[in-house]
C-alpha cells in the first residue's frame, strides 16, 4: 500500500511540477505536453520486432506523422535493419533499456548500465545518443532518477496507456485514445502489436480532423529544444 502511495504521488508530482509550465522538467522529464497547444506524440514501446514496425512505419507515412520508438537496446541490435529504416523514415528514437528489466528492482549503476548498452547499440548504427529513457512498465524511484541525472537523460513518461499489449480489439484502442485525447498528450502503444497498427489510421484521421497536430516527444518537450 505505500508503495502504491509513493508511485501515485510522484506520478502526480510529474503531471504537475515536470509539466509544460514547470521549469523542473527540463531536469527530470515529461509524462505530458503543453496543455494549451493542440499538440500529441505517439510513442511505442518495445522494439524493433522482426515484425510489424515496418507497417507503423507505412501507417505513420501515409499521413506523414513522426512517431517516438522506445528500443530495446537487444532487439534494436538483433533488428539493426529495422532500427535503421525507423533512423531513415524520420522517427525519433529513445531508450528503453537493453534487457527491458524492471529498473526500480535495480541499483543505480545497474540501471546506468542498461541505458548505456542500448545507447552504444544505436551508436554503432550510426543513430544520435538517445534523449529520454522510458522504464519497462513504467515503475520509477529515486534510483532511476539518480541514474537519469547522472546520464543526462529525462524520464519519458506517457497519459494515455492503450494497453495494446493485451489484445485489446482496434475499436477500443481507437475508442480509448481518441476519449482520453487531450493536448499534450502522450499515447503509449507497442510495437509489433497487429490491432495498433490497424488502429493508426482512424486515430490519426480523427484527432487531425479535431486540430491537432502530431510531434514527437522531443518536439512535445519544449518545442524540440533540449
Amino acid at each position: 500500500m505505500l508503495r502504491r502511495l509513493m508511485l501515485l504521488f510522484l506520478t502526480v508530482f510529474i503531471f504537475i511540477e515536470w509539466g509544460p509550465l514547470s521549469e523542473e522538467r527540463h531536469k527530470y522529464g515529461i509524462a505530458s505536453g503543453d496543455p494549451f497547444v493542440r499538440e500529441i506524440a505517439l510513442t511505442f514501446d518495445d522494439g524493433p520486432r522482426e515484425h510489424g514496425v515496418q507497417e507503423i512505419i507505412e501507417a505513420l507515412g501515409q499521413y506523414d506523422v513522426k512517431g517516438t520508438f522506445f528500443v530495446v537496446g537487444k532487439f534494436a541490435q538483433r533488428y539493426g535493419q529495422i532500427t535503421l529504416a525507423l533512423n531513415r523514415a524520420g522517427h525519433e528514437i529513445e531508450n528503453h533499456t537493453y534487457t527491458h528489466p524492471k529498473l526500480y528492482r535495480l541499483w543505480v549503476e545497474k540501471i546506468m548500465r542498461e541505458a548505456e548498452r542500448c545507447d552504444e547499440v544505436l551508436e554503432a548504427l550510426n543513430i544520435r545518443k538517445t534523449r529520454f529513457l522510458r522504464p519497462p512498465g513504467g515503475g520509477f524511484n529515486m534510483n532511476i532518477f539518480n541514474a537519469l541525472r547522472r546520464m543526462n537523460l529525462r524520464l519519458g513518461l506517457w497519459s494515455i496507456n492503450t494497453a495494446d499489449y493485451t489484445g485489446r480489439p482496434v475499436d477500443e484502442i481507437v475508442r480509448l485514445t481518441l476519449g482520453m485525447a487531450r493536448p499534450g498528450a502522450v499515447v503509449l502503444m507497442h510495437s509489433g502489436v497487429p490491432n495498433t497498427v490497424k488502429a493508426l489510421p482512424e486515430i490519426i484521421e480523427k484527432l487531425k480532423a479535431r486540430g491537432y497536430e502530431f510531434v514527437t516527444l522531443n518536439d512535445l518537450w519544449n518545442g524540440g529544444r533540449i
